[in-house]
């Protein structure tokens, strides 16, 4: 994760005069891109690393440089540690909650936290993280059940890569053996796994972060029953709100388009009564088909 690795590097650089950069890529395995561009970004955040050329050249902090505030000030560094708190209770893991231990180094005034961050997600149970966890640290193969976005259930032997926290859920990167490519996994979407004691003969490169492309999004509006708005803004961050005089609310709102985003008639389908679609009026006629299939499923019982 990058939060961790450049930690990692800032650690390894304050303890060591220099370091090459194929030394911090073997020991972090990332590619010395990756440590490049991590550099860049831990110099931009105001330590000052400079580097040396010769036999025993690489990158180093500037002599007599001491880590202080002007790298993060109190309440900063109190919401890292609050992040990579959740991290290390979630994934149970050593390493992190040694680096914890070793960025504590604030002040019990210091400590106050006003941010408290919980990256708990109710559909993952814990265990399949932490085995995930291990499995990669141990460099070992998994096997499990996968059933995809398009509701095809398949079995998968892979070689974990990294987990990844993003949209709100948890994904494996890994390589797969069945496509022999490699493959995101919504860690949800994985059945019965099995820890392998199978080594990982390849070293793989984790991939580059790649930019977040929005969908295509359209104007929709919904009525909303007062007894149901607590629902609706914990899915959607209302961008035009109006209250009507009978107190429901009418809310505008820029999403993706139904049609490419499964995941936005479910969750309009979930507030049940509560929640009407006014535009566009072929999302009415989607959920009405979506309601009529429930009601058939139940007739016959």
């Amino acid at each position: 994760m990058k939060l961790e690795r450049l930690l990692a590097i800032i650690f390894k650089l304050l303890h060591r005069s220099t370091i090459s950069a194929s030394q911090l890529a073997d020991e972090l395995n990332v590619s010395q891109r990756t440590i490049y561009r991590d550099i860049e970004t831990i110099s931009a955040a105001g330590i000052p690393i400079t580097s040396y050329h010769g036999t025993n050249g690489g990158f180093g902090i500037i002599e007599n440089y001491k880590w202080d505030r002007t790298f993060l000030d109190p309440s900063s560094m109190v919401n890292v540690l609050s992040l990579m708190k959740s991290l290390s209770e979630q994934l149970r893991d050593q390493d992190l909650k040694s680096a914890l231990e070793r960025l504590s180094i604030l002040t019990l005034e210091e400590q106050k936290n006003h941010l408290q961050i919980d990256l708990a997600h109710q559909s993952v149970a814990p265990a399949l993280l932490i085995d995930l966890q291990k499995s990669i640290k141990e460099s070992k193969k998994v096997y499990f059940q996968y059933i995809s976005a398009q509701k095809e259930q398949t079995t998968r032997e892979v070689d974990p890569i990294t987990l990844r926290y993003k949209f709100r859920t948890w994904y494996l990167y890994a390589y797969c053996y069945l496509r022999n490519d490699y493959r995101e996994f919504k860690v949800s979407h994985i059945l019965n796994l099995q820890r392998l004691t199978t080594s990982i003969n390849k070293n793989h490169p984790i991939p580059e972060e790649k930019p977040f492309v929005q969908p295509l999004k359209e104007s929709i509006i919904l009525r909303v029953h007062p007894d149901f708005i607590h629902l609706v803004l914990n899915h959607f961050q209302h961008q035009s709100m109006v209250q009507e005089t009978d107190g429901s609310f009418t809310m505008t709102l820029l999403l993706p388009i139904p049609l490419h985003a499964e995941w936005l008639i479910n969750v309009l389908l979930s507030f049940r009564s509560g929640v009407v679609v006014i535009h566009p009026l072929y999302l009415q006629d989607v959920l009405k088909t979506e309601a009529k299939k429930i009601i058939n499923l139940y007739e016959d019982i």
